[in-house]
């Protein structure tokens, strides 16, 4: 068997140095002569953005400094958070009773700006084209918030998921008959999924007048 011994390899039409071969037998990949994967006793190191299809293993060890996802994370054996934890809030310059399509898609807490002045039914779902049955497995449970500008007239007694009514658990044993005076209504619901298109619904409504 021949063996061919080099230190550097460049493209024909280029000047720019492709792979260099240490004395160590360690491998650097370059693009436009920059490294971006060097091989080493203990594993690879990659500089820049790496893109795959598809990854196997257990993840363990790999470390994370940032980085954002789009569509859905899943984390099997739990999570272990530090630091700042923030979520985005659905603000709408409006009332609930004006919208009352409450969009899980555009987040888990929805803000109304404008002054209640009337009952209203909320829906839960998760879009227009998407029902929240559809999105949950049975044995899993969401929390959402709705929190309203304050009116004595303006309250929600009552919940539906997906257009349909369900029975809500309220909290101290009896649904809303008014809302604050003034400041903010918060209505926090636990929903919680026992079968197909079936929840079990726990509310509280925390005034701030």
């Amino acid at each position: 068997m021949s063996t061919i011994k080099v230190e550097e390899i460049q493209h024909i039409s280029n000047s720019n140095n492709a792979v260099s071969i240490a004395s160590d037998s360690s491998v650097a990949l370059k693009h436009s002569g920059n490294q971006k994967l060097v091989t080493s006793s203990t594993g690879v190191s990659i500089t820049g953005t790496c893109t795959a299809d598809t990854f196997s293993g257990s993840g363990l060890g790999l470390p994370a400094t940032g980085g954002t996802f789009t569509g859905q994370v899943i984390f099997n054996n739990g999570i272990d958070l530090a630091n700042l934890l923030k979520e985005g809030v659905n603000i709408t310059a409006g009332k609930l009773s004006d919208n009352t399509n409450i969009d899980l898609e555009n987040g888990m807490v929805h803000l109304f700006t404008t002054a209640e002045t009337t009952t209203s039914t909320p829906n839960i779902r998760v879009s227009s084209s998407t029902t929240l049955d559809s999105s949950m497995s049975v044995g899993e449970a969401i929390s959402v918030t709705i929190i309203t500008t304050a009116a004595a007239a303006g309250y929600s007694a009552q919940l539906t998921i997906d257009g349909s009514a369900v029975t809500e658990n309220w909290v101290g044993g009896s649904a809303p008959s008014a809302g604050g005076s003034s400041g903010v209504d918060i209505y926090s619901y636990t929903i919680i999924k026992t079968a197909s298109a079936t929840f079990t619904v726990i509310g509280n409504l925390s005034k701030t007048s």
